[in-house]
């Protein structure tokens, strides 16, 4: 599936290409929930037994039997009945990346198993990936058989994605999330092709945007703090003809060599307060079938404000996800994420976008 095949197949939502999409997505949806409960149950050193990890397993093969449980999808009554076992399903799944998370913390700190495992972070891009192309599925299937489509969108397709755009409203979240935590934040210089626009997901070119801004800003102020101003962290856009290659440039005082592996590895961070506090959920939480934390990681995102970004996105920010969940949005319709650091200086992040919309989703 790519991301044209979206966008062509949704510019003209009659109710048989409305009913088609059910009738894929009715058997598509069960056959990847399938492989993930499968894989959650059956993972290595003990992780499948942690207790967050069973009960993102539970909620996946909830939402398997709910489906499985509806029949095809041939009138609007049966199609309607999926499409709203979709919706809950996105309610329902709202923690999970969160929850996941929290299980590897519980490996680590019960079993002593390193986190770092590949087994284990080769499962998280599997799994992640999986999830993000899942809710992409359900979100643009939701979009499209709505009678109110918004102006310049198909689906949840912005049919004139605006990187410029996107990008001055991730850096304002940021910014006011640095004037909050430090009292002040280097200006973000936007420079190149400001003017370009494409097909894309906006809320899929926010996530990457922000986290790296995110990055960014905290690294400069702090390597700044005692500094009479702050250098700006700099972004240049460049439209080629198959990508759209966005580079953020800081002076955050780089990343050592050894340590650039890792900053690919979940939960790996360099926030003084601990994932272990960060991802904390309460045993309510653990104990519902959904749950209103959403809204309360948007918030610690700072963009609960920004309108029309909230669709794919997930909770997790300043525990080391970021990084690792940012490559995979970008990964997910053929793009990729890379880092080029000078340590004592600062770093440069390349995130290229497939701008052609060619490349079938990577579900590794």
């Amino acid at each position: 599936m790519s991301l044209r095949t979206l966008f062509e197949f949704g510019m003209h939502p009659t109710p048989p290409r409305v009913m088609l999409s059910a009738q894929f997505l009715h058997q598509e949806l069960a056959v990847r929930l399938a492989h993930r409960a499968h894989e959650l149950a059956t993972l290595p050193h003990g992780l499948n037994k942690m207790r967050s990890v069973r009960k993102v397993r539970k909620m996946y093969e909830g939402s398997f039997g709910a489906l499985l449980r509806q029949k095809r999808p041939r009138d609007a009554e049966t199609e309607s009945a999926i499409s709203d076992t979709m919706t809950t399903m996105l309610h329902r799944h709202e923690d999970v990346v969160k929850l996941v998370a929290r299980g590897v913390l519980e490996l680590k700190q019960t079993m002593k198993v390193n986190t770092g495992d590949i087994e284990i972070q080769r499962f998280l891009d599997r799994f992640y990936s999986s999830r993000i192309g899942m809710r992409m599925l359900i979100a643009q299937h939701l979009a499209i058989r709505e009678s109110t489509a918004r102006e310049g969108y198909v689906g949840i397709i912005n049919s004139k994605c605006a990187p410029a755009e996107v990008i001055l409203d991730a850096a304002e979240a940021v910014r006011s999330l640095a004037y909050r935590h430090y009292g002040d934040a280097p200006d973000v210089k936007i420079t190149g092709a400001t003017a370009l626009t494409f097909p894309y997901v906006d809320s899929y070119l926010f996530f990457p945007m922000f986290e790296l801004l995110k990055n960014s800003v905290r690294a400069t102020i702090e390597t700044h703090e005692n500094a009479d101003s702050i250098p700006n962290v700099r972004v240049v856009i460049a439209g080629g003809e198959e990508d759209v290659t966005i580079k953020i440039s800081d002076e955050g005082g780089g990343i050592k060599r050894s340590a650039m592996a890792k900053v690919w590895t979940y939960l790996f961070t360099s926030a003084e307060v601990s994932p272990n506090e960060l991802l904390h959920v309460s045993d309510s939480d653990m104990d519902s079938s959904g749950s209103d934390d959403d809204d309360l990681g948007a918030n610690e995102l700072g963009v609960s404000h920004v309108a029309g970004y909230r669709m794919g996105m997930d909770p997790i920010a300043g525990f080391g996800y970021g990084l690792p969940l940012s490559r995979l949005y970008a990964r997910y319709f053929g793009g990729d994420l890379t880092l080029v650091s000078m340590e004592g200086y600062g770093t440069d992040a390349y995130l290229h976008v497939c701008k052609l919309g060619d490349k079938q989703e990577r579900l590794y």
